[in-house]
């Protein structure tokens, strides 16, 4: 008997916590919209074109996504001297509702030659890797920002810093998408 009752309060237990964690994981629905309508996105035959895109940036491979004429996603490659950037830009309605941000950070080494003359090595070693996400309601404002370390923020003075951050630097290659 005392091993049946220590099962069930055991159990008991198990299923209080289940309810507190997932009372405590209630998603925001515009969230969740948003990653329903990216998954469908990601799943959906899409066809390519890529091209090359000079910005103030620099120079960027940006590959458009489109469903018949209608674009739904942009992935953008930006390499720099110390690393790459990746980022995916998620389109409805001419508007976009989703960034992805991936920065791969490598070490470099410029070498100095016994002639005086500086050169630039490439060394494949990854120092570190961020990853940052955006999140945009119907009306292009900004409902969330996760940032690298992974922590989210919703109506605070980082969501805000980052949207403008993104607004500033975005690619001309959006156009008024953002």
């Amino acid at each position: 008997m005392k091993k049946i009752m220590n099962f069930v309060l055991f159990m008991l237990c198990l299923f209080s916590f289940n309810i507190a964690v997932n009372a405590a994981a209630k998603i925001n629905p515009v969230i969740q919209e948003i990653r329903n309508e990216k998954s469908r996105t990601d799943k959906e035959k899409l066809t390519v074109r890529e091209e090359v895109a000079d910005d103030e940036a620099g120079v960027a491979e940006v590959s458009y996504y489109y469903k018949g004429n209608i674009l739904r996603k942009i992935i953008c490659h930006n390499h720099f001297e110390t690393g790459t950037e990746y980022r995916e830009y998620y389109i409805k309605n001419e508007k976009v509702y989703f960034i992805y941000e991936k920065m791969t950070h490598t070490e470099h080494i410029i070498k100095v030659m016994p002639t005086g003359e500086s050169v630039w090595k490439e060394n494949p070693k990854v120092l570190g890797i961020s990853e940052k996400r955006y999140y945009f309601d119907s009306n292009g404002e900004i409902v969330r920002y996760v940032d690298e370390k992974g922590n989210i923020h919703e109506n605070d003075s980082q969501m805000k810093e980052a949207d403008k951050e993104i607004r500033l630097y975005k690619p001309s290659f959006l156009e008024n998408r953002l």
